[in-house]
C-alpha cells in the first residue's frame, strides 16, 4: 500500500461532464436545502474511474450528510466522551480499510477484477471532531493491473456495496490514460434508495478506445570512443 494521500482529486474529462450535471444541480440546489434536512438522511457516493495501460484506478468518496455523520461519528467515540480523538479515528478507519476491500469491487465485461488498496483511507472531520450532527467526508483509494484483453466496447463496472442500506446520491467520472478513451453510463436514478440485501450499486462505464503501452525507446548504440 502507498503512503496516504492528503486530498481526492478525480479527474476532469470532457465525456465526464455531462455525467456530473445533475448531480452539480442537486448539489448546488442543496447548499440551501440541506439546511432543511432535504438530504440529511443521505450519503453521497463519488466515484472515479482511471484506466491506463498498466492499473485501473478506482476512488470512491463519501460525504456524509448530518443524520449519516451522527451515526458514524457515536460509532468513532469508543470511550464516550463526546469528542472523536486520533486514535479512535485510526481504529475506525483501519475497520473500514478491512470491510471496503470486500464491499467494493469490480468487473470487466462481468468478470471480477482483483482490487488492492492504494492509499489507506482518509476521514475528514471537517473541523469538528464533536458527536453530533455534521458533515465529514471518507476518501478509499484501490487499483488493479490491467487486464491484456480490453477491447473497444469492453463495459467496466464498479459494484459499491458500501452502506448500502442508506440512501445515496451518486455519480461516476472516467478519465483515460496512455491513449484509452471511454464514458461513464448513465444510471437510471442518480438518486438511489436504501438497496435491498444482497444487491449492489453498480457504477458503469464502457471502454471506447482502450490504452496502449508505451513504446520503450531504442538501445543507445555503444560509444566507439569507449
Amino acid at each position: 500500500m502507498r503512503a496516504n494521500q492528503s486530498t481526492f482529486r478525480p479527474p476532469v474529462t470532457a465525456g465526464s461532464i455531462q455525467a456530473w450535471c445533475f448531480l452539480w444541480i442537486l448539489l448546488g440546489f442543496s447548499t440551501t436545502a440541506l439546511g432543511h434536512d432535504l438530504f440529511a438522511d443521505y450519503i453521497q457516493h463519488r466515484v472515479a474511474l482511471t484506466v491506463g495501460a498498466r492499473h485501473l484506478d478506482v476512488t470512491v468518496q463519501l460525504t456524509f450528510f448530518e443524520n449519516g455523520s451522527e451515526h458514524e461519528r457515536e460509532h468513532m467515540d469508543t470511550d464516550g466522551d463526546g469528542r472523536v480523538s486520533g486514535g479512535e479515528v485510526k481504529r475506525y478507519l483501519t475497520a473500514v480499510e478491512e470491510s471496503s476491500a470486500r464491499a467494493v469491487t469490480l468487473r470487466v465485461d462481468g468478470r471480477p477484477i482483483a482490487l488492492m488498496p492504494l492509499y489507506a483511507p482518509q476521514l475528514d472531520l471537517l473541523g469538528n471532531n464533536q458527536v453530533g450532527r455534521g458533515h465529514h467526508l471518507l476518501t478509499l483509494c484501490f487499483f488493479a493491473t490491467t487486464p491484456a484483453d480490453l477491447v473497444s466496447g469492453t463495459e467496466i463496472t464498479i459494484e459499491n456495496r458500501l452502506w448500502s442500506g442508506v440512501r445515496a446520491l451518486a455519480a461516476l467520472r472516467v478519465e483515460g490514460r496512455d491513449g484509452a478513451r471511454l464514458e461513464a453510463l448513465p444510471a437510471d436514478d442518480p438518486i438511489y434508495p436504501p438497496a435491498p440485501e444482497g444487491t449492489t450499486r453498480e457504477f458503469r462505464s464502457r471502454l471506447l478506445t482502450p490504452p496502449v503501452l508505451p513504446s520503450a525507446p531504442p538501445e543507445r548504440p555503444p560509444d566507439p570512443a569507449s
